[in-house]
């Protein structure tokens, strides 16, 4: 249909949100999260005075020549986040969705040193782009879907800071850990994942007035091997018991679990838990010598703001192997729980042990996997190799 409608373009910066679709001499109408903030016959709309890092959801509708709105198109976005204290660049990103009849299209950021991203949904291959976008247009209108947004860079690319201490602690590990591939231990990887539901449901013209009392989230690190060659030859500890387990959200086995429940009744509060699992060490005939718990004193978890509807964490973590000198597991989380049932969660973690984040909303409903990485050795947690970057929203 030649007056069909498409967002040509789109800008945003801390404060505003900018757009202009397909030219029309028809009236056309624009809502922001449900509340009219535009109608005229412009193709265009600037949207001033919005928080900063906040995301947004606007419905494009065009009143044709019977009377009915048609040609819905439905672009969730967000405003820039310009004073950030963060070494990821994932956080930094805007990541755009558009979703209209039979299509959803998905736009980020640049990331320098990225030449090519893979794009899967619902876990299978669909291709590599060049660009920093995509257009799905075989879409089933009834079903939800997942898109999985892949890229990696090498580590140089990064610019990536680190002390003498931690090269020559690295440098150390890896020698040791003759199995770590030095091309993986020098390749960041990226992941961007955006769950969407149907566009059935996005595009209904009923206006979706759910709202999700209380989340919580589950962050746990394990090993998956049940017993593990240490890769320093100088410990007295030759082996350490592993967690002798695949990916498991009610697992009572792990290095490192913190729990968080965020609760939208009445006054928003956050309340959280975190709890070490105990290091066993062996001798070289494998016959038990020594157990201990490390701290969880750099296990923490802030409460960086609480803007109206939404709640905004960052947690922290950073425990090592009480028995030996040894690399630290550290990871950061960041996160942004609407009221509304949206979610933007940031990570960055080191590509060993295993990391298993998981969601559900109230106490009623089953964990959600929303990450899951399995670990590349341990030399991996040493001093500078390449960080995994990962990034997750929903649009529902």
């Amino acid at each position: 249909m030649e007056n069909e409608l498409d967002i040509l373009v789109l800008e945003q910066s801390n404060t505003f949100i900018y757009f202009r679709w397909t030219a029309t001499e028809d009236v056309c109408r624009v809502k922001r999260d449900g509340q009219m903030v535009y109608t005229g016959t412009q193709n265009r709309f600037k949207d001033e005075g919005l928080k900063e890092g906040h995301l947004y959801t606007y419905t494009l509708e065009r009143l044709d020549a019977s009377g009915h709105w048609v040609d819905k198109i439905k672009l969730q976005t967000a405003t820039e986040k310009r004073q950030m204290n963060s070494n990821n660049r994932l956080a930094e990103l805007v990541l755009t969705t558009i979703v209209s009849n039979s299509r959803i299209s998905l736009a980020w950021g640049k990331i320098v040193g990225i030449t090519a991203y893979d794009i899967y949904r619902n876990g299978a291959f669909i291709e590599t782009v060049e660009k920093n976008q995509y257009t799905d247009r075989q879409v089933s209108m009834n079903e939800e879907a997942t898109y999985w947004i892949r890229g990696n860079r090498p580590i140089v690319k990064s610019q990536k800071k680190v002390s003498d201490k931690k090269i020559a602690l690295n440098k150390f590990f890896n020698s040791l850990h003759q199995k770590s591939p030095q091309k993986k231990a020098a390749t960041e990887d990226f992941w961007l994942t955006k769950k969407i539901a149907s566009l059935d449901s996005l595009l209904s013209d009923k206006e979706s007035t759910q709202l999700v009392p209380a989340w919580q989230l589950r962050y746990t690190t394990f090993l998956p091997d049940t017993l593990l060659k240490n890769p320093n030859l100088l410990s007295p500890f030759a082996y350490f018991q592993g967690d002798g387990r695949s990916f498991d959200a009610e697992s009572p086995h792990y290095r490192s679990q913190v729990n968080l429940t965020i609760n939208f009744n009445q006054s928003p509060t956050l309340v959280w838990d975190k709890h070490i699992g105990p290091t066993i060490g062996y001798n070289w005939r494998k016959n038990f010598s020594k157990a201990d718990i490390a701290s969880s004193q750099k296990i923490e978890l802030e409460k960086a703001a609480e803007i109206e509807p939404k709640m905004v964490i960052t947690l922290t973590h950073c425990v090592g192997n009480p028995l030996t000198t040894s690399p630290n597991i550290d990871y950061e989380l960041s996160a942004d729980f609407y009221q509304n049932g949206t979610y933007d969660i940031i990570g960055v973690h080191d590509q060993s042990p295993n990391h298993e984040v998981y969601l559900k909303f109230e106490d009623n409903h089953e964990w959600t996997a929303i990450h899951q990485k399995e670990s590349e050795g341990l030399a991996f947690m040493a001093g500078p190799t390449a960080s995994h970057y990962w990034r997750i929203s929903n649009f529902y």
